[in-house]
């Protein structure tokens, strides 16, 4: 040991000027990525309604003919008022999901009237089939009008 302590220390590394370039390019770069990808997120349109889906002949048949089978079930005596009141609003959910891409089949009216605007027949059928059914005695009429409006909505 020669007694001197600065002769182990070394001199400090000085980085050539490209590398301060390169370093501030490279710095920036990640900086406009995560711009762009908060810019590209706030503007992006995931919870903006799209157009509805289109079904084929066989799957509006299908609906069709479950709806029938409500109709047959309540005419037939098997099922009262409240019965059919809970199967149109079961079907027409799964129809309302199957067109529009979004899973409405636990969704509030409020919510389905802010997810499918483009669709007012199917948010007034979904309005009446929250409306209690349990509370006074729906009427036959107030039955058949229910399937009637379902009809055109699957029509639609």
């Amino acid at each position: 040991m020669s007694g001197n302590i600065l002769d182990g220390v070394r001199e400090p590394v000085v980085y050539p000027e490209w590398m301060w370039v390169a370093g501030l390019i490279l710095f920036l770069i990640i900086v406009a990525w995560i711009v762009v990808c908060l810019v590209r997120w706030w503007k992006s349109d995931a919870n903006r309604p799209r157009g509805l889906r289109d079904l084929s002949a066989e799957q509006r048949r299908a609906y069709r003919d479950n709806l029938v089978q409500i109709e047959v079930n309540f005419s037939a005596g098997e099922w009262n008022e409240s019965e059919v009141h809970l199967a149109v609003a079961g079907l027409m959910r799964a129809l309302g999901t199957e067109r529009t891409g979004r899973n409405l089949e636990s969704a509030t009216v409020a919510e389905i009237r802010a997810l499918v605007p483009m669709w007012p027949a199917y948010v007034h059928l979904m309005e009446r089939c929250v409306e209690p059914s349990f509370s006074g005695q729906p009427t036959r009429k107030w039955v058949s009008t229910l399937l009637e409006s379902a009809l055109k909505v699957i029509d639609q």
